[in-house]
């Protein structure tokens, strides 16, 4: 269960602290949540939370992007699984 709410797209840490607020601690009970209802109990829009809970939704289906600043491009095309996976192979043949 993945407590970091801020790993979502557009969640920050004071948006964090008002979710929590609500009973809302983890990426997967955002995930849950009903728009509506969190509508009524905060003071962002509909379509900022709905926001909010497709972000957690795709994190949680593993398909979110990587949050990269502008103007800075990734080095590598392999993910850091991949390459973790690589390394320890190469570690085992030496």
């Amino acid at each position: 269960m993945s407590k970091n709410l801020t790993l979502i797209e557009g969640i920050t840490a004071p948006i964090t602290e008002t979710l929590k607020k609500v009973g809302i601690k983890t990426i997967e009970q955002l995930a849950n949540s009903s728009p509506q209802k969190l509508e009524k109990e905060l003071t962002y829009s509909f379509e900022i939370i709905e926001e909010w809970i497709s972000n957690a939704i795709k994190y949680l289906e593993g398909e979110k992007t990587p949050k990269i600043p502008p103007g800075i491009e990734l080095t590598s095309k392999y993910s850091m699984k991949t390459t973790t996976k690589r390394d320890m192979e190469e570690n085992e043949e030496l």
